[in-house]
């Protein structure tokens, strides 16, 4: 069993707003690569706000794509902070009869977070009391403000998260991007954080204090930045996977049919020569996902 914690898939996408020039991936290109990579289920994060690089999806189009592939996606559903109304006013409230829906209709957490705003700002504060709320992981995409991209908002050693993890200690989040995943390493800068650094494991990484230290963070490994936090320095990895087997999920992000993530391969490759237990390969590639979404996979 194989279980991709992060995809984008479309019923028909038609804009070309990926890196690689083409639009996001549909649904049957998405299978496709599942195909390919022996990846069973995958989650669909519809991207929402106002700064996402993608087309807008309708809670609709999510649930059209799950129900005409039964047993091949797990749908999640996303909320821009700042909306429905004056982002100062916004109560957890607002957003908890929006979620408690997005549960009845069956979606399994939220995200990808992406909107521009910092972690402690209200409206963020919120919509993840919320997500506490109703029982619903998040996974997020961070960055610091110098950058112009997308993303929740934070500095280097990742001080505005660490605020979330302690106001809100039942709620789960999946780490995702550069800007979470370059903190496993203790020699993180602003050069550094928001890229894919080469250079071994230095130690004194935040992201590993935060794991120690914090039940609720989880670590996607999806995109180029999850895989190269483990390639940049293997022996590292090793020993980090086995540590934290609990808490780390098979993710990919294939944002266009020209990406070409190579996880299941690398990951693979580590549990048949040794270097990583099976029972550990195995939490990664499903069961943690199958326990933290409650799948009820056997």
């Amino acid at each position: 069993m194989r279980i991709d914690v992060h995809g984008h898939v479309f019923a028909d996408p038609r804009l070309i707003t990926t890196a690689s020039g083409t639009p996001f991936m549909s649904a049957e290109q998405q299978l496709e690569v599942m195909e390919q990579k022996g990846v069973d289920m995958t989650v669909i994060l519809p991207l929402t706000s106002a700064e996402a690089p993608a087309e807008k999806q309708s809670v609709g189009e999510v649930l059209g794509i799950c129900e005409k592939y039964p047993g091949k996606f797990i749908p999640f559903c996303n909320v821009d902070p700042r909306l429905p109304r004056d982002p100062m006013k916004i109560a957890p409230e607002d957003h908890i009869r929006v979620l408690e829906q997005f549960k009845a209709l069956g979606f399994r957490g939220l995200g990808e977070l992406t909107a521009r705003i910092f972690w402690d700002d209200h409206p963020m504060q919120c919509l993840l009391e919320a997500c506490e709320a109703v029982g619903f992981p998040v996974t997020f995409h961070t960055i610091t403000p110098d950058v112009d991209s997308y993303g929740v908002l934070d500095e280097v050693g990742m001080p505005r998260f660490e605020k979330c993890l302690q106001k809100f200690p039942n709620l789960v989040f999946f780490g995702h991007s550069p800007g979470f995943w370059s903190e496993i390493s203790g020699d993180v800068t602003l050069d550094t954080k928001n890229a894919y650094p080469k250079t071994p494991v230095a130690e004194g990484g935040v992201l590993k204090r935060l794991m120690r230290e914090y039940p609720g963070v989880y670590g996607d490994l999806s995109a180029g930045s999850g895989l190269n936090a483990l390639q940049r320095d293997a022996v590292h990895a090793y020993a980090f996977m086995e540590e934290f087997q609990d808490r780390l999920m098979l993710g990919l992000d294939y944002c266009s049919p020209k990406n070409e993530m190579e996880h299941v391969e690398w990951l693979t490759a580590a549990r048949d020569e040794g270097s990583i237990g099976s029972e550990t390969y195995e939490k990664i590639m499903w069961k943690n996902a199958n326990r933290v979404l409650n799948l009820g996979l056997e």
